[in-house]
């Protein structure tokens, strides 16, 4: 909320009359207008701090909406894990080391010993020469020569350090030039172009990006909501974006140019890039208002699949559609008719922060974000401030109750669900003289289906905090290394930063997943079967 302004105090009469509303709708426009102008000239201070290279915190608060929950019954801010524990109970011993000890008499008895602690680490280098077998033939002709183990065979590096190497990069954000010196400071000889060998240009991490796909694959499927957001993310010294798609089991991050609707249709696509002008694509489009002079001919060739993009362009061009609305919304319809006929539930909750992008299937808003601009009003008088904290305390408290609605048994939610949207619509009812606060309760009574989902499905979210706190990861890149220089970069990037945060989610240890994985093991099951097992388990 803004600090009001030292207005004095009128009459309703004043205020009412006709004169004195118009000038105050003038002053709100010109607010509007001087914020606007505010907004252009903070986006390009932000533009010429990222040329510069200079980080800048985001301009916005925490939502107080679930403050009172951060507390604890005594009043002290608690949190998950703060409980005291044991921290050597069960400590799994590596070494034991005894201590004699000095000075003791000739005549006394040793009874026991006592036990003392530790924890400690090894680093350090561990170079491995590799004898080999030569086996010669009788004649001398042929020869037999013992092979490598298939994980370090045609390397210069071993899997342990290629581990470490991985783990630095993506799981502590280390620079590579970091990296190269802390291991030329461990007797290691490499140079920065093996650590980005190792990072990005090795063949094996393939291996990595082949199942995270499978894991998102899996867990789109098994999944009833989706939370998305996304954030800059730079590359090649331009402005990019990165996409996050998250669930309580995993984590998925995509990297692009651009944050468009066909891009984010792309991504949930996983590993499917075909395009399928189905019933489910025709929907689409008449419900987008697609020109009937395109739907005709769209029409004549329901049920054609085309197999990528370039197959798609060619029938666009034979067809002569040109237009960049057309060809944009016919790309995005059967992209959802490819989405459709590979099993995508059409009835899927996509939850998000607003954005037009995400608008899909079934769409739920965030609270915490609709919240903002209610926040940011400003406020002139007395009155306004009244208005202002009573509207404010009505979507808390409607807040806290629909949270409440999530945990109630079914025959409870039933009888709650009328009277919980009948408060929204009274929280939507406008005021008097005051046109800002009634411009946000006109435009929050349009979003009403969108953000009473959860009355009609209760495992529902009702904000996308949880994305927000896994996107975090980028910014905390963005300011140390400000952005990536090739396109493996950014992939491998990517698919690390979802793998290292799919694994905490699935309850795997991401430093054993990256040996079990480099040294080809693969003791530890495929991700997508954990997730699978999980989300059963979850849902019995």
């Amino acid at each position: 909320m803004e600090k009001r302004g030292d207005i004095p105090k009128v009459s309703a009469k004043i205020l009412s009359h006709p004169y004195v509303q118009h000038l105050h709708r003038v002053i709100e426009d010109l607010v509007k207008k001087v914020e606007s102008l505010e907004q252009k000239v903070s986006e390009q201070a932000e533009e010429i701090a990222k040329l510069k290279k200079v980080p800048k915190k985001p301009d916005l608060k925490a939502s107080k909406l679930d403050e009172d929950n951060k507390k604890s019954k005594t009043g002290k801010a608690s949190r998950e894990g703060q409980k005291q524990r044991k921290k050597k109970k069960d400590l799994p011993i590596d070494e034991t080391r005894k201590i004699q000890a000095s000075d003791v008499p000739e005549d006394w008895i040793l009874v026991g010993h006592k036990p003392y602690i530790i924890q400690d680490i090894i680093i350090r280098r561990n170079n491995i020469k590799y004898e080999r077998e030569i086996w010669e033939s009788p004649d001398g002709k042929e020869r037999i020569i013992a092979a490598l183990p298939e994980s370090i065979a045609g390397r210069d590096f071993g899997e342990e350090l290629r581990r470490y190497v991985i783990s630095l990069y993506n799981e502590c954000h280390v620079t590579q030039p970091i990296i190269r010196a802390h291991l030329t400071n461990l007797g290691v000889d490499i140079s920065t172009g093996g650590i980005n060998f190792m990072l990005n240009e090795d063949v094996h991490n393939e291996v990595f990006a082949d199942e995270l796909l499978d894991l998102v694959e899996q867990g789109i499927a098994v999944s009833d909501e989706l939370r998305t957001d996304d954030t800059g993310a730079r590359h090649k010294g331009k402005n990019g974006f990165c996409n996050c798609l998250n669930t309580d089991l995993f984590t998925y991050f995509v990297s692009s140019q651009t944050k468009s609707r066909v891009n984010f249709l792309d991504i949930l696509q996983v590993k499917h890039k075909d395009y399928h002008l189905n019933e489910a694509a025709l929907i689409y489009l008449r419900a987008q208002k697609l020109s009937p002079k395109y739907m005709k001919i769209l029409e004549l060739h329901e049920g054609v699949v085309f197999g990528d993009e370039k197959a798609l362009k060619g029938f666009l061009n034979e067809s002569k559609f040109t237009a960049e609305y057309a060809v944009r919304t016919i790309t995005e319809g059967l992209m959802i008719g490819s989405l459709i006929e590979h099993g995508f539930d059409p009835q899927k909750i996509i939850h998000s922060d607003g954005a037009g992008q995400f608008n899909l299937f079934i769409h739920a808003l965030c609270w915490k974000h609709v919240e903002r601009p209610l926040v940011k009003l400003r406020i002139h008088n007395d009155k306004q401030q009244e208005q202002w904290d009573k509207k404010m305390n009505d979507f808390w408290q409607l807040y806290q109750d629909l949270k409440d609605y999530k945990t109630v048994s079914p025959l409870a939610q039933k009888r709650r669900k009328a009277k919980l949207e009948k408060r929204f619509d009274e929280l939507c009812e406008p005021v008097e003289n005051f046109a800002a606060l009634n411009n946000f309760l006109e435009d929050l009574c349009k979003k009403k289906q969108q953000m009473l989902i959860v009355l009609e499905t209760p495992s529902a979210s009702l904000h996308n905090n949880s994305t927000e706190r896994e996107i975090r990861e980028f910014a905390k890149r963005r300011k140390i290394s400000g952005s990536t220089r090739s396109d493996k970069g950014r992939k491998f990037r990517d698919v690390f930063t979802s793998l290292k945060k799919s694994c905490k989610k699935l309850g795997v240890n991401f430093w054993d997943y990256l040996y079990d994985r480099i040294k080809g093991e693969n003791k530890i099951p495929p991700l997508a079967d954990i997730l699978l097992q999980k989300a059963h388990a979850a849902s019995s």
